[in-house]
């Protein structure tokens, strides 16, 4: 099992194999001679050989390592990470992408000098949901970012006990973004170590600087649980780029952010500094009107999004299903009624709207996915028909 091979190779991996030229994503490393897996890797400029370094690995649904890599280039330059990722794990069978992943670190830890309280894990969507289920089974990495999905469905995969702390990241037109703001009241009950970052956003690869913000926030916990030491300027500098997001967000009247941001800042620093002006600003932000009415319109749009998910869901499986009986008509009438919704001024609505559609058209795209289903070439059909439906231009 995944869990057995990791912990042997923290505590017997000492040796460094072949060398890699630094600052360049090199898309196309061996890992297995057998299987011909690879693996894409970067390695900051600072790199050194003979030291231990710490490493990112990262999980791309698609098995894109390059892709994958691509956005960590910042938080690898900025603390010295190893960034790692599989040309080979991807959405489908977790039993596979375990077997994949075992060969993954049985070669990185027999080439590389690793810290070993300073792994992370981290991936989008299906691999978001990779991570950290490979976290949870393991309960030996430092941290995991989330991006744009949380936890596998499978209950064995969800945390409940394990120390490893979990920063979310999410656009706020993804259709996982009500999931993401779930599993953080979730960690929060477990009182596992977690922050959500969200920004203006759709269901794609995280930005880089969002990613860099989940790092700052997982380096600041590292030194909270005494596994790296900080300057003084250092945990100040990260204190002032959460609050100076929180101020800047309250100037432009984006409440939502200003408040995660402010709550941020009080949960991550209140053990280094005095807060209590923020506790004033934050109690002002929720006390004003402007504020309790964003809430209601959040709140209403989030319902009308479950609802909506529900019928089409509901509606494509039955469809897909009985494939030979499609009332295709159905299918225009109802997505063109969305329309007149998109047409009402209120913005959350707007928001929803996108992630709808996008929840509709990845369920569907799913449905050709042979490691999940075994499509027949009229429900082939029907599901190409439903996603040039939601998206006309789409290819």
């Amino acid at each position: 099992m995944i869990y057995r091979y990791i912990t042997i190779l923290f505590i017997c991996s000492t040796t460094f194999g072949q060398t890699y030229e630094t600052g360049k994503i090199i898309d196309s490393v061996l890992v297995s001679g057998k299987t011909n897996e690879t693996l894409a890797l970067y390695l900051p400029t600072s790199f050194e050989v003979q030291k231990e370094s710490p490493i990112v690995f990262v999980f791309d649904p698609g098995g894109e390592g390059k892709r994958g890599i691509n956005q960590f280039i910042k938080s690898s330059e900025t603390y010295g990470y190893i960034l790692v990722c599989s040309n080979n794990t991807r959405n489908g069978p977790y039993d596979r992408n375990f077997e994949i992943t075992n060969r993954l670190f049985e070669f990185v830890y027999a080439n590389f000098k690793i810290k070993q309280n300073e792994v992370y894990l981290s991936g989008f969507s299906g691999g978001s949901r990779l991570a950290s289920a490979i976290a949870v089974l393991t309960d030996q990495v430092a941290g995991v970012v989330g991006c744009g999905a949380g936890f596998s469905l499978e209950q064995s995969h969800t945390p409940t006990t394990q120390k490893f702390s979990y920063a979310g990241v999410c656009g706020n037109r993804d259709m996982n973004y009500q999931e993401m703001i779930r599993a953080k009241g979730y960690l929060q009950q477990l009182r596992l170590a977690n922050t959500l970052i969200t920004y203006d956003g759709n269901h794609s690869w995280t930005p880089e600087d969002q990613i860099l913000k989940a790092f700052d926030w997982l380096e600041i916990q590292a030194y909270l649980k005494g596994i790296k030491n900080k300057e003084a300027s250092e945990i100040y500098k990260s204190y002032r780029k959460v609050y100076d997001a929180a101020t800047k967000a309250e100037k432009e009247n984006d409440l939502l952010l200003a408040v995660e941001n402010y709550e941020r800042t009080l949960t991550t620093y209140n053990s280094v500094y005095t807060l209590d002006s923020i506790v004033t600003k934050l109690k002002a932000v929720h006390s004003s009107k402007e504020y309790k009415k964003l809430l209601k319109s959040v709140s209403h749009a989030f319902k009308k999004e479950n609802e909506l998910t529900q019928k089409f869901t509901k509606r494509l499986f039955e469809d897909y299903k009985n494939s030979d009986n499609i009332n295709i008509t159905w299918w225009e009438k109802e997505l063109g009624k969305l329309e007149k919704l998109n047409k009402k001024e209120d913005p959350e609505l707007k928001k929803m709207l996108e992630r709808l559609r996008f929840q509709i058209f990845a369920v569907s795209y799913s449905m050709i996915n042979f490691d999940l289903y075994q499509p027949n070439e009229k429900q082939k059909e029907f599901t190409a028909s439903i996603r040039k439906l939601i998206y006309p231009r789409l290819k």
